[in-house]
C-alpha cells in the first residue's frame, strides 16, 4: 500500500473515529486501533480488542503494510457501550523517537518497547531513564518483577512502544505496592 494511501485511510479513521485495521510488516495478524495522531513517520493509536480499549501504541508508519477502515457494527457497539467517548489523545510529541520518549518520561509513563521483526527481537517493560538523541535508556524488569540493569536501545532497533495498557499498569501497581519500583 502506498504511503499516501495509508495516510489517507489513517486520517479518515482518526477524523471519523472509525476503527482502523492495521497490518504490520512484522506480523501476520492485524490489530485494531482508534487513531489519535499521525504524521509522515509515526502513528499513535488506542488499541481496541473485543470492545475494550487497552492502552496506546506508537508504531513507525513505514512498518505499516496496509490500513483499512473497519466501519461496521463493531463501531456502533463501541459507541453504544461508551467506548468511543473514551478515545483520548494523550498529547504525545510524535515528531521523533526522542520526542516520543521524552513526552512519555515527562508524563511518568511505564512502557513496553519492542522490536517485533524476528526471533532475535526484544520486548522490554520498565521505566524511561533518558531519551537521548539516538537511543533510549530504559530500566527494565523481568517476568518475575526483578529490576535489571539499565540498558541503551538504539532508536533504529525499535518497532513500537506501548503505554497505559492493562499489562503495564498492573505490573506498575504490583511493583509499587511491593516497594520494588
Amino acid at each position: 500500500m502506498k504511503h499516501s494511501k495509508k495516510l489517507s485511510v489513517i486520517r479518515e479513521c482518526m477524523n471519523n473515529q472509525f476503527l482502523c485495521r492495521c497490518y504490520f510488516k512484522y506480523d501476520e495478524n492485524y490489530r485494531y486501533y482508534y487513531i489519535n495522531d499521525v504524521n509522515d513517520e509515526f502513528v499513535l493509536g488506542q488499541e481496541e480488542n473485543d470492545f475494550l480499549l487497552d492502552g496506546y501504541t506508537i508504531n513507525k508508519l513505514s512498518q505499516l503494510s496496509k490500513a483499512e477502515i473497519k466501519d461496521d457494527a463493531c463501531n456502533e457497539i463501541n459507541r453504544l457501550n461508551g467506548i468511543i467517548s473514551r478515545i483520548k489523545n494523550p498529547e504525545i510529541d510524535i515528531s521523533s523517537w526522542q520526542g516520543i520518549f521524552q513526552s512519555l518520561k515527562n508524563l511518568d509513563k511505564w512502557i513496553i518497547v519492542s522490536n517485533e521483526y524476528d526471533n532475535n527481537g526484544f520486548f522490554y517493560i520498565g521505566t524511561i531513564i533518558k531519551a537521548g538523541k539516538n537511543k533510549l535508556t530504559i530500566k527494565p524488569f523481568d517476568a518475575d518483577g526483578i529490576w535489571l540493569e539499565e540498558m541503551k536501545i538504539p532508536y533504529e532497533d525499535i518497532t513500537s512502544v506501548s503505554f497505559d495498557t492493562r499489562y503495564i499498569n498492573n505490573w506498575r501497581m504490583y511493583l509499587e505496592r511491593t516497594k520494588e519500583g
